[in-house]
């Protein structure tokens, strides 16, 4: 009888503890719709078989819910979840979050601090050079068959996102802006999306894969005189579970990047640099980007351009040789309702890859004109 007493003390006291922290469920529903008409020319070796289309449609769609609570005492406690919808409906980004005056605190399948703080220059079409990108139609694989398969990329990838590994279950803290600063700290045990399985075991270390991700990043927005302006950095880094001497390294990538704006003209400039994981003995792995972007939005009117430069050293081709992409793209777009716009742009890549048996591929052309809704 004493047990039991106990227990409903105990019960009743944590009923007491809940009842000032009640909340209402606010429930969201979101998402986008993207649809190009896009055209390449990728300038592909002659041979038997090797033909690639110059027209297709791109789609990308998704989906969000969105769960959110404030408590009587400031806490927001909220969870997220955004669905892929292609051939198959596959979870792109699920994770919970809580905020409140002390900060903010990410938990599960979602982007760290790195990315999340990362400062991304001016675009002629943020879907098409923006940070990532989502609508393309350059082949890739055809310009770099010899780049290593590592854990980070297995093709060149035209955006310059700082994030090593996107589907990763980590546990991110942001601290609130003061006076336009902001900084964050993310960690993750291994680079895998762990999901509880009942049976299911720790993973077992291999060749391959990483451990311990730590990003750290910090970033700066304000106005001067009129100016906007942002400045930003971040760096991450994994071990290697199980180190190949003379082949694989500790991963290590950083960025930097400022953007200045005035009266609706915009222009910024961002560089970051990654290891891939490797250290071919006697032989560079890093690869290099640059970013300059320029823009002017008028109202409902934008027009912009951009230049990348991603240089690859030979290390981190199989072949021993350096592989070199710049992408210059040039558009604008048309706001007609919210959220919604209309988008044209046009890049034009020079591809320098010497890698043996191959000869380079230059004068890479695309076009794509598109919408894209935001919901």
């Amino acid at each position: 009888m004493k047990k039991v007493l106990l227990a409903g003390t105990a019960l009743l006291g944590l009923a007491a503890l809940s009842t000032p922290a009640s909340a209402e469920i606010k429930l969201d529903l979101g998402g986008f719709y993207r649809f190009y008409g896009v055209y390449a020319d990728n300038d592909e070796a002659a041979g038997a078989g090797t033909s690639l289309r110059s027209f297709e449609f791109r789609r990308d769609t998704e989906i969000h819910f969105n769960g959110e609570a404030t408590t009587d005492n400031g806490l927001t406690v909220g969870v997220h979840h955004e669905l892929a919808l292609g051939g198959a409906v596959n979870t792109d980004e699920t994770y919970m979050y809580m905020s409140g005056a002390w900060g903010r605190v990410n938990a599960g399948q979602e982007d760290g601090a790195a990315y999340l703080l990362q400062v991304a220059a001016p675009s002629a079409d943020s879907n098409v050079d923006g940070l990532r990108t989502y609508i393309s139609g350059l082949n890739t694989n055809l310009w770099n068959a010899g780049y290593v398969a590592n854990s980070t990329t297995t093709t060149f990838a035209q955006g310059y996102d700082h994030a090593d590994f996107t589907t990763v279950d980590r546990l991110t803290y942001l601290t609130p802006k003061w006076n336009g600063f902001q900084a964050g700290v993310s960690y993750a045990p291994e680079n895998a999306a762990n999901q509880n399985v009942v049976g299911m075991s720790l993973d077992q270390d291999a060749v391959g894969d990483f451990e311990d991700l730590w990003e750290v990043a910090a970033r700066w927005d304000g106005e001067f005189e009129g100016f906007g302006l942002s400045a930003g950095a971040g760096y991450s880094t994994a071990s290697r579970e199980l180190d190949v001497a003379g082949t694989t390294d500790d991963l290590q990538t950083w960025n930097a990047g400022a953007t200045a704006s005035f009266q609706g003209f915009g222009l910024g400039v961002v560089y970051k640099t990654t290891n891939n994981g490797l250290d071919i003995t006697g032989t560079d792995s890093d690869t290099d980007t640059w970013v300059v972007g320029g823009s002017y939005d008028n109202g409902p009117y934008h027009v912009g351009a951009s230049w990348l430069n991603s240089d690859t050293d030979a290390g981190a081709m199989r072949a021993g040789n350096d592989f070199e992409v710049d992408q210059y793209t040039i558009g604008g777009g048309y706001t007609y309702g919210p959220g919604m716009t209309f988008r044209g742009a046009v890049a034009f890549g020079d591809v320098d890859d010497n890698t043996v048996g191959r000869t380079d591929y230059e004068n890479v052309t695309q076009v794509t004109v598109g919408t894209d809704v935001q919901f």
